[in-house]
């Protein structure tokens, strides 16, 4: 257990605290849908004020600003992707905490909610060598470490084969064949997507923080003679002077 939460008995009850937040949020993801996202935001809203004075206690001062910063951003919300995408910020902030790192600003700027009156999208940060992109958060399952990647019996172009996840056997996208740096033999990741009900992978060789982006700062790849052509790729975004693809799942998936 880390220093970071002192004694057992307060480490007990501090990740007894995450966990029952992050099994609610869980909870509230499962449920939200087109038609129900009104009421459940309704709840999360109540929950958060409840969250946080608890987290106050538990002395996870920037966690229980960001339940104070969520109250009031959440009323900007327009449609269910908006409270899933806060929920899933919610979730990647507890699970950090959770695994013992400190609740500190540099952590919680992580994972800010949207700002108040502009319209923000979580993306998953990733890169192939030295390039760097996203994808789109609520598209993605889970990340993996490495893989047993097996042939396709056929081999495909856009295919570098398959890789087991919990009894399926998903198809890895060769981003590679649209321009991409190869990974090689070295440690990789696989992030796995679903998009419609279609699942599949990306293998990439780092993937980190989740990064929330304005759709004013997204600048179109047209014309951008450095960036890599692919149909895929419609816009990217400038942050700490690196240049950011943003992948459109389903112009991949088509």
């Amino acid at each position: 257990m880390s220093d970071f939460f002192g004694d057992d008995f307060t480490a007990e009850l501090k990740t007894y605290f995450l966990q029952s937040v992050l099994a609610e949020a869980q909870k509230n993801t499962d449920l939200i849908d087109e038609t129900t996202w009104r009421r459940v935001q309704s709840e999360i809203q109540e929950q958060a004020e409840s969250w946080y004075v608890d987290a106050k206690t538990n002395e996870f001062i920037h966690l229980a600003e960001w339940f104070s910063a969520y109250g009031g951003s959440s009323e900007n919300f327009q449609e269910a992707q908006d409270v899933l995408s806060a929920l899933q910020l919610l979730k990647s902030y507890l699970e950090a905490l959770v695994s013992g790192k400190p609740d500190s600003s540099d952590l919680a700027h992580q994972f800010t909610v949207f700002s108040s009156g502009k319209r923000e999208s979580l993306y998953l940060h990733c890169r192939t060598g030295n390039q760097d992109f996203v994808v789109p958060v609520q598209s993605v399952l889970e990340i993996s470490g490495p893989l047993t990647l097996s042939p396709l019996p056929e081999p495909q172009s856009h295919f570098l084969g398959v890789v087991p996840f919990r009894g399926e056997a998903l198809p890895v996208l060769n981003l590679q064949s649209h321009g991409f740096q190869e990974i090689g033999d070295g440690f990789c990741y696989y992030v796995i997507c679903e998009f419609n009900g279609a699942r599949f992978s990306l293998q990439v060789s780092e993937t980190d923080q989740l990064v929330s982006v304005a759709e004013k700062d997204l600048q179109s790849i047209e014309g951008q003679s450095k960036m890599i052509s692919a149909p895929f790729i419609k816009s990217f975004f400038i942050r700490d002077n690196h240049s950011f693809m943003v992948l459109d799942i389903e112009k991949l998936v088509a």
